[in-house]
């Protein structure tokens, strides 16, 4: 199926209009349509976007139920407690970036289930979620507003901290989402999140992320561009593998079946759905085969190595970033 309902647009973090070509990629994860989508860079703030992009009216038919049950496994029955089991290690290493802040007031933005904000009111904070999808349950009764953040009220300056996990590349006006989140922040108070990396391997070489549902994606040099235009304070950036993946797995196998007859597309279509993981790790063309499974061992053992360098070196998939809001001396 393909849908014509795309719109061209500027950066939407600096409005330039000043841009490069890099690819062109489609709906590999879900494949909700058969469209390409083109990424261009900013040639002023570094960052990467869709444009022409889906429009806002249309995006809901690129998120499919699963979307939001693809790290637990597509199930209603889930309970609370598998849920957390699941999300266990992702959401220790997202407390670990608040370990040394009191308590206090924290709002998450792109909430989902409410999981992060359950977790970090077991150690002791007031937390406040908001969800653009009210269809998404609630298991735990977490406090969580739903709508767009967008024109929703707040009293400004009032939060401790505010979190964005893997939500502005999700966002039609990510500087303005950032906007807003920076005026409801307390003087101190810290802005936390994480984005994907256009300068990593994954994006660059094998156009890896989750188009068309990621309209932006980052750079440090575009956090860099939001803080100076927030009043807001770089703290660090980091990639890593930690909170999510992102991880170069299936890069070697990928190649080799590019040589050995696979189309980019094909090889990339089975790489990145997630109905049925088999398709890429253990078989050929539908069909299972020793061969790939031998070159995906080769490939798991290989990959862990190379993406603690490139991790290292700030080309790693996953960018997470921390700001502070400036004190001003009266």
């Amino acid at each position: 199926m393909i849908l014509d309902h795309t719109v061209e647009v500027p950066c939407p973090i600096c409005s330039s209009l000043e841009s490069k070509a890099l690819f062109s990629t489609k709906d590999y994860v879900f494949s909700c349509s058969d469209e390409s989508f083109e990424v261009k860079k900013c040639s002023d703030c570094g960052c990467g976007y869709l444009s022409p992009r889906p429009s806002k009216i249309n995006i809901p038919i690129y998120y499919p139920r699963e979307f939001y049950w693809s790290w637990e496994g597509e199930s209603d029955s889930l309970s609370w407690e598998s849920i957390l089991d699941k999300r266990k290690n992702q959401l220790e290493e997202k407390a670990k970036w608040l370990k040394d802040i009191q308590p206090g007031r924290l709002l998450d933005i792109g909430a989902q289930k409410g999981e992060f904000l359950w977790f970090m009111q077991q150690k002791g904070w007031l937390v406040e979620g908001v969800e653009l999808d009210s269809t998404v349950p609630n298991p735990a009764n977490m406090p969580i507003r739903y709508g767009d953040f967008l024109s929703m009220k707040f009293e400004e300056g009032t939060y401790d901290v505010i979190t964005f996990w893997a939500v502005l590349e999700h966002v039609y006006e990510p500087a303005l989402f950032f906007e807003k989140a920076a005026k409801l922040l307390r003087p101190g108070g810290q802005l936390l999140g994480l984005v994907t990396n256009i300068n990593s391997i994954q994006s660059r070489v094998y156009t890896a992320d989750d188009y068309p549902r990621h309209l932006t994606i980052f750079s440090k040099k575009s956090l860099e561009f939001l803080a100076r235009n927030n009043d807001l304070l770089l703290n660090s950036t980091h990639t890593g593998q930690e909170i999510f993946g992102g991880s170069l797995a299936g890069g070697l196998l990928y190649v080799f079946k590019r040589l050995f007859g696979y189309s980019s597309e094909s090889a990339m279509i089975e790489w990145k759905q997630i109905k049925d993981p088999e398709l890429f790790w253990c078989k050929w063309r539908g069909r299972t085969s020793v061969f790939v499974k031998i070159i995906s061992r080769i490939d798991r053992l290989l990959t862990w190595p190379i993406e603690v360098v490139l991790d290292k070196v700030g080309f790693g998939f996953i960018l997470t970033f921390s700001f502070t809001k400036k004190i001003h001396k009266k």
